[in-house]
């Protein structure tokens, strides 16, 4: 049975888009403030740092004082233009010390950078005794108890071992199910001494803690940092309700004004979807030959699928569940047996639900025409470069030489070889079918003469303003001003597009 629930009602919150991801150097830091200090700020104060951080990594101790962010002290600034000077700064410099009025003696300087998957946080804490925990209570018209989301470290809570994801069934003897999360909270800060009684997600392995607050720590509400957990929570939610308000209150975050999480409503996340598909799409219909876009769009436009596609299954999937609990179907009920039983049910809002597996389907059934016209496209469009892409000519190639190599006669060429001549090759003379060209060296103290084939025109002295492309092709044998013969290495000039495509050849994105 709990396996069962382990899936249900996960998507009550689940979030069609995901969350911008975090970016920090994961360190908590506090402001601490009283009545007699209002005129008098105080430098930050490190609370908390998160495991394999930046900050950790770094070796910065707990409740040490931050004195200084990039060279502007904290004492200067409000908690929120701290939070900026740490959220919008890829490098950060701390200055850190032991005690709250430092000097050059105690002060430490650190470098740090904000990583992805840590965050910062900054926040001002009145001198009031709290126990440190955070609580939230799902905005659903559920009973339902309250649940722990944070505990804050070095509090009272934490030193009693109390631990976040668990459930406040009771605050001093009062029962949290009918209470508000504002009840809740004014109950914990407004009690000298407070009891509490806490039972994992499933209502089970009860505990009675006594605690007394302590100065700078305070109790608020937080929400849960991953809304999967409802899924383990709604274990210990189920024996308070009907399975009518269950499926009504879940329908009821599947309606088009829902605001999730992330502050926007389904119907915005729903159209950011479709505008994150359309509008690349309609790049690819006015410029079908760009092959790397398409491949891009392409690889998009599957994974969407795929997401679409767990969505759809896992809404049907955790239906069935509750039904299947609640003895309405078998367990072997099939995906259309649960949308008609929604479908002939009396649940007000059942269209909700209804709707949203429509626009499942409606979006896959695009988006995969649209993956098979691209693909398409893209896969004949290939073929057809890759018949008409010109064949070299040259039987051999030569990739990643230096061709002074050659000219400094620390290298022989290869027959049939390819080779690029650089810039600067000064052309002795022109001679028949071609020029003789030579490169000097005074590293290696070489003055290599060789014949080019070509059929571009050089002045005597001139110098090889651009690459050139040759083929090796043996010897040349000439006679000197001394009437001497000398035989010299003979190449050939080719296209130089013929080197580039050897050297870069064609890439292709949906053939082989």
């Amino acid at each position: 049975m709990k396996k069962v629930f382990l899936i249900i009602l996960s998507l009550l919150l689940f979030q069609i888009t995901a969350e911008a991801k975090s970016f920090g150097i994961g360190i908590e830091a506090i402001r601490k403030g009283s009545f007699e200090d209002f005129f008098v700020s105080k430098p930050l104060q490190i609370r908390s740092i998160q495991t394999g951080s930046p900050a950790a990594k770094a070796g910065i101790p707990e409740n040490w004082y931050i004195i200084s962010i990039n060279g502007k002290n904290t004492s200067d600034l409000t908690e929120k233009q701290c939070l900026s000077l740490l959220n919008n700064s890829d490098r950060i410099t701390l200055k850190i010390s032991p005690q709250e009025i430092s000097t050059a003696l105690n002060e430490t300087s650190v470098n740090l950078s904000n990583i992805e998957g840590f965050t910062n946080i900054v926040k001002y804490v009145p001198k009031r005794k709290g126990i440190g925990i955070s609580i939230y209570k799902y905005p659903l018209n559920l009973s339902m108890p309250i649940l722990i989301t944070n505990i804050e470290h070095g509090s009272p809570a934490e030193l009693f071992e109390i631990h976040k994801n668990s459930i406040i069934q009771k605050i001093n003897g009062i029962s949290t199910i009918e209470l508000s999360e504002k009840e809740c909270l004014k109950i914990i800060n407004n009690s000298k001494s407070l009891t509490l009684e806490i039972t994992d997600l499933e209502g089970n392995n009860s505990k009675i803690y006594t605690l007394q607050g302590k100065d700078y720590f305070q109790s608020d509400i937080k929400r849960v940092e991953k809304d999967g957990i409802l899924s383990k929570a709604i274990l210990g939610f189920t024996k308070y309700n009907s399975i009518e308000n269950l499926l009504f209150e879940y329908f009821q975050t599947l309606s088009p004004n829902y605001v999730r999480t992330s502050k926007k409503t389904n119907k915005e996340i729903s159209e950011e979807d479709i505008k994150k598909i359309e509008e690349p799409y309609l790049q690819y219909k006015s410029n079908p030959n760009d092959i790397a876009f398409n491949k891009n769009l392409y690889d998009g436009l599957n994974t969407f699928i795929k997401q679409y596609k767990e969505l759809k299954w896992w809404h049907i999937e955790t239906v069935k569940n509750i039904l299947v609990y609640y003895g309405k179907v078998n367990s072997t009920a099939s995906e259309q047996e649960v949308l008609n039983y929604i479908k002939n049910s009396g649940i007000d809002n059942k269209d909700y639900y209804l709707d949203k597996i429509s626009f499942y389907e409606s979006c896959i059934s695009i988006w995969d025409k649209h993956t098979k016209e691209i693909y398409n496209y893209s896969i004949a469009y290939e073929k057809k470069q890759k018949l008409t892409t010109v064949k070299s000519s040259t039987p051999y190639f030569v990739d990643r030489i230096d061709f002074r190599d050659i000219l400094w006669g620390v290298q022989k060429p290869k027959v049939n070889g390819m080779y690029s001549i650089p810039e600067g090759v000064r052309v002795i003379q022109s001679v028949k079918g071609g020029v003789l060209a030579n490169y000097y060296s005074d590293t290696f103290g070489t003055n290599m003469t060789i014949y080019i084939g070509t059929n571009k025109e050089f002045a005597d002295g001139s110098s090889i303003q651009s690459a050139m492309a040759v083929v090796f092709e043996g010897y040349y044998t000439y006679t000197n001003t001394l009437g001497a013969s000398r035989k010299i290495y003979k190449f050939k000039e080719v296209p130089i597009s013929e080197y580039k495509s050897k050297v870069i050849s064609q890439k292709y994105y949906f053939i082989n």
